[in-house]
């Protein structure tokens, strides 16, 4: 069986950019509860999601915001991920590193057989703490793609094994027991003949250089992020995302973005057969009441009265 892990351009599809875009966006791991699939495990540290065991029975498809870095051990089933230009294939059986950031997740469920994931997830913290301790740290780490396909080999597959076991588990120091098993984990990657590159993808998490505001705020202008999310997919605080826009934009980043997607929902609402709600969507607001309100605050009329308007004045021409 394979893992296929499709890369294509989202902006460049207009078919898959608006079936996703017009779908809510999925937080993950932050959302705890996962009503499409009802077999779902979880370990935490606290209040943290540490690991996640996933089963779906049906195929799926959604927009992903993977608010940490993720590991995903793929048991059964396949994983498909649209991201950027790029098509790469694995291997069932391989896992896969995932820095934090938005996807287009699908799933393929073979006839017979489920869909099956082990995801483990760890911060930016528990990165630099793991390196400091075996003295792998740097002053600063080149960009490394967002994503590492590793095969898998015995020592990692009895990992896997061992580790599904703690599910559901109520033991005395427990939080201990799993901090160190994610250590072996990453020690365990390093050890592999692809530890340079898992190396490498660490201290580019640990000690890469923020990431440039504009393009993170024009890849994401149309997602339902807050500016805390923005700031942590740029690779900095609130404070100083805030500070760094300003700067570059010349105009709070809250106004600013809302600004833009309310032009682009002005346009679709002339231009589009998309009824307000596809629209609130589309530009990247979840809350459609909220929306009108803001809109008509910008344009003097609501969504509705423009579309109106405009349809009068074309059969008037």
């Amino acid at each position: 069986m394979r893992v296929l892990f499709m890369h294509v351009n989202i902006m460049n599809d207009p078919y898959l950019r608006i079936s996703l875009l017009c779908s809510m966006l999925v937080r993950f791991p932050d959302s705890i509860t996962d009503k499409e699939h009802l077999d779902v495990l979880q370990l935490q540290l606290g209040n943290t999601p540490l690991a996640r065991y996933r089963k779906a029975t049906a195929a799926g498809k959604r927009t992903s915001f993977i608010t940490e870095h993720t590991l995903i051990f793929v048991l059964h089933g396949h994983k498909f991920l649209h991201i950027e230009e790029q098509t790469h294939t694995a291997e069932a059986g391989h896992l896969v590193l995932l820095k934090r950031g938005i996807y287009a997740l699908s799933e393929f469920v073979p006839d017979g057989l489920n869909y099956e994931a082990l995801l483990l997830f760890f911060t930016d913290d528990f990165v630099k703490k793991f390196l400091h301790t075996h003295q792998l740290t740097m002053t600063q780490s080149p960009p490394t793609a967002a994503h590492l396909v590793i095969p898998a080999n015995d020592l990692l597959n009895g990992f896997k094994t061992q580790f599904m076991g703690y599910f559901g588990k109520q033991l005395p120091g427990l939080d201990s027991i799993l901090q160190l098993k994610l250590q072996e984990l990453m020690l365990l990657l390093l050890a592999g003949p692809q530890g340079p590159q898992v190396r490498a993808f660490f201290q580019s998490i640990a000690y890469g250089q923020p990431l440039d505001i504009d393009f993170i705020v024009r890849k994401h202008l149309f997602q339902p992020l807050s500016l805390e999310e923005l700031a942590k997919l740029s690779g900095r605080s609130l404070a100083s995302f805030k500070r760094d826009f300003q700067q570059q934009y010349n105009s709070a980043p809250k106004k600013w973005i809302n600004e833009q997607r309310l032009e682009h929902a002005r346009l679709l609402l002339l231009h589009s057969g998309k009824n307000v709600s596809e629209v609130a969507l589309e530009c990247g607001f979840e809350n459609s009441p909220h929306f009108i309100k803001i809109f008509k605050q910008k344009f003097g009329i609501t969504p509705n009265t423009l579309r109106g308007d405009h349809k009068i004045l074309n059969i008037e021409c």
